[in-house]
C-alpha cells in the first residue's frame, strides 16, 4: 500500500514520543452537542490499544471494500454541475404520502412546507454531497442497494450524469438532516470510533464516518479497514469521495486519543490537516440501519409525533435554516442562546438542538440546521459582521405544517438585521437598518386547501420593521408597516392547493405607505368569486379600514 505522506511525519513524532512524555497536540474546538456520547470520553492512560492489535503494518481489520471498485469514480460534487436532488418522489418515499398535498396518479403535489424544506436542503447541498456518496457506495457494497439500478455492476461503473443515480446520492445525503437517522450518531473518543469501526459486519451494521474541522466544515468518509502503524498509531482506512480510487487514512494515536487526517475539499486545492482529541468530539458514526426506517417528518401536521414509533417518543419541533452567508444566534424570551457566539456554538434552549452537514467539497459549508421545541417565540440575529462581501440570504423557519420566513435578503459586510418568530400566532417581524426588498413568505396546510404566500419585492426604504401575520380562523394575511420609515410597494402571490386543482394569483405594485395595516382577504377568492382578492388599508391604525380594493391577478 502506498504509504500517505502524513505517515512519515507522524512515524517521526512517534520517535521523540519514546523520549518525551506525550503531550496532547490538537485544540479543542470547544463545540457543544445537544446528544450524549454513547461511551464515557476516554482519558489519556486508558485509551489503550484495540484488543485484535497486530504487528506494525498488519491490517488488523479488513471489511473487503475496495474504494477502486466499490467507490464511485467521479469526485464529490456541490454546485458545479447541473445536477437533480430531491424531487417530490424522494420526500415521498423519505417521509411517506403526509408529504403529498395531492396525489394525481404517481404525481404526488407537495404541501407547501415539503416543497419549502425540499428546497431548503436542495439548497444545501450545493455545498457537496459527500455525505450520499459515502452512503450509497457503502450500500451498494453490502447489496443494500443494487448498482444495476443505475447501469453498472459495482458503484466505480456509475455515471454521475445520470439523473436516478444523483437523485439517490441526494436521498441519502438528507437523511442526516432527520430522525432517527440524526438521533443515532454516535460520539465518542478516537480510540471509541476505531474499535467500533472494527465491529463492522457486511450482513450487520455498518458506518459511516464524520470528521468535523475547527472552522465548523464537516467531511463524510467510508472506513472498511484498520491497519497497525506500530508504536500505538493506527490508521482508519477510508474511501474519500474527494479522492477517487484511493485508499486514504485517517490516523488514530492511542497514546495521547487523538486523531488526524489530511484531507481537502477537492483534489485540485491545496490539502489541509484535521486533527482532534478525545474532548473535541470532532468524530462521529452514523449507522446505516438508522437509514434503513422511515424518517421522522419534521415539517408534517403533528410533526414528529405523526411518523412512527421511534418518533412518537420526540416533541415537534421548528426547524431554523439560514441559507447564504453569515451566521446567526437564536434567543428564547428567557434570553437563552443557540447558535454562533465569538465563532463556536452554543446551546442553551431547552429542548433545542443543531445537526452540521457533512458535505465538503466547495469549502462554503452552510450554517446547521438549528431544532428548537414548538411553540417558543424566537429573536433571531442575522450576522454579516464577518462578511467580507454581500451575500443574498435566506432565513426561515419550518415546523409542523407550516413555515415562515423572509427571503432575499441582501446582507452586508457589518450588517445586522433582526427576525422575530411568534410560530403559535404564525407571525414574523423584520427589522433592518438599511434599504431592503426581502420577501416575507408564508405556508401552511389548512384541512380544505394549503397555501403559499409572498410578500415580496417589499420595498423597505432606509430600513424599519415590516410584519406579517396569518389569521387562517378569518382568512386573512395582514401586513404592518407601522415602523417603516418611507413608503414603497410590494408584490403579491399566492398559491393554493386542494384536491380539485393548483391554482396561482399575482399582484403587482401594491403600495406600501408608512403606518398603514393592511388586509389581504385570500379566503375571498373562490370558485365563486375568481375575480380577485380584496385588499383593506387601516391607514393609522385605528382599526377602521380607511380604503378597499379587489386586486385581480390580471394586475
Amino acid at each position: 500500500m502506498k504509504k500517505h505522506p502524513l505517515f512519515i511525519l507522524v512515524s517521526i513524532l512517534a520517535l521523540f514520543s519514546l523520549v518525551l512524555s506525550a503531550c496532547d497536540v490538537s485544540e479543542d474546538t470547544g463545540e457543544e452537542y445537544t446528544e450524549e456520547a454513547v461511551t464515557e470520553e476516554a482519558t489519556t492512560e486508558d485509551a489503550g490499544a484495540p484488543a485484535d492489535s497486530g504487528t506494525p503494518g498488519e491490517v488488523v481489520f479488513d471489511f473487503g471494500f475496495a474504494p477502486e471498485t466499490n467507490g464511485f469514480s467521479f469526485e464529490n460534487y456541490g454546485d458545479d454541475i447541473p445536477a437533480t436532488n430531491l424531487t417530490p418522489d424522494e420526500l415521498r418515499r423519505m417521509f411517506g404520502d403526509e408529504v403529498c398535498a395531492d396525489i394525481n396518479g404517481d404525481e404526488c403535489v407537495l404541501t407547501p412546507p415539503a416543497e419549502q424544506w425540499m428546497e431548503q436542503i436542495n439548497g444545501d447541498m450545493a455545498g457537496g454531497h459527500c455525505e450520499g456518496m459515502a452512503v450509497l457506495s457503502l450500500m451498494m457494497y453490502t447489496g443494500q442497494v443494487s448498482p444495476s439500478d443505475f447501469g453498472g455492476s459495482a458503484a466505480n461503473d456509475l455515471d454521475i450524469n445520470d439523473e436516478t443515480l444523483q437523485r439517490e446520492i441526494a436521498y441519502w445525503w438528507a437523511t442526516q438532516a432527520v430522525d432517527p437517522t440524526a438521533a443515532s450518531v454516535v460520539r465518542g473518543t478516537p480510540m471509541e470510533i476505531l474499535e467500533t469501526v472494527e465491529q463492522m459486519d457486511v450482513n450487520g451494521e455498518t458506518y459511516t464516518i464524520g470528521i468535523y474541522n475547527d472552522r465548523g466544515e464537516g467531511h463524510a468518509i467510508t472506513p472498511f479497514g484498520v491497519e497497525d502503524k506500530g508504536d500505538g498509531l493506527y490508521a482508519i482506512l477510508v474511501y474519500d469521495n474527494n479522492y477517487p480510487g484511493e485508499t486514504r487514512e485517517l490516523f488514530i494515536d492511542s497514546r495521547d486519543n487523538s486523531w488526524t487526517y489530511e484531507t481537502s475539499i477537492n483534489p485540485a486545492v491545496e490539502s489541509d490537516v484535521w486533527s482532534g482529541n478525545a474532548d473535541t468530539q470532532t468524530l462521529d458514526l452514523t449507522p446505516t440501519s438508522a437509514r434503513l426506517d422511515t424518517q421522522a417528518c419534521p415539517f408534517c401536521e403533528g410533526g414528529y409525533a405523526s411518523t412512527g414509533k421511534l418518533a412518537a417518543a420526540s416533541e415537534p419541533l421548528n426547524q431554523i435554516f439560514l441559507d447564504g452567508e453569515g451566521h446567526i444566534l437564536i434567543s428564547d424570551d428567557s434570553d437563552n442562546r443557540l447558535g454562533y457566539v465569538d465563532g463556536k456554538i452554543v446551546n442553551e434552549i431547552p429542548g433545542a438542538s443543531y445537526t452540521k452537514y457533512r458535505m465538503a467539497a466547495s469549502g462554503n459549508t452552510p450554517e446547521p440546521i438549528y431544532s428548537v421545541p414548538v411553540g417558543i417565540d424566537l429573536t433571531i440575529t442575522v450576522d454579516g459582521t464577518e462578511l467580507t462581501e454581500e451575500t443574498l440570504t435566506d432565513l426561515v423557519m419550518i415546523g409542523p405544517g407550516y413555515t415562515i420566513g423572509v427571503e432575499g435578503i441582501y446582507l452586508a459586510p457589518g450588517q445586522v438585521d433582526v427576525a422575530y418568530f411568534y410560530p403559535a400566532d404564525e407571525m414574523i417581524a423584520y427589522e433592518t437598518t438599511s434599504d431592503e426588498s426581502p420577501s416575507i413568505i408564508f405556508g401552511v396546510e389548512n384541512p380544505d386547501a394549503d397555501y403559499y404566500f409572498e410578500v415580496y419585492g417589499a420595498d423597505m426604504v432606509g430600513g424599519g420593521t415590516i410584519t406579517a401575520w396569518l389569521d387562517s380562523s378569518a382568512g386573512d394575511l395582514l401586513i404592518n408597516t407601522e415602523k417603516l420609515t418611507g413608503e414603497g410597494s410590494f408584490n403579491f402571490y399566492l398559491t393554493r392547493i386542494t384536491d380539485e386543482a393548483e391554482e396561482e394569483f399575482y399582484a403587482e405594485d401594491i403600495i406600501l405607505k408608512e403606518g398603514a395595516l393592511i388586509y389581504v382577504n385570500y379566503a375571498e377568492w373562490t370558485d365563486d368569486n375568481p375575480e380577485g382578492i380584496y385588499f383593506g388599508v387601516d391607514l393609522n391604525g385605528d382599526g377602521e379600514i380607511d380604503e378597499e380594493y379587489v386586486v385581480d391577478d390580471s394586475q
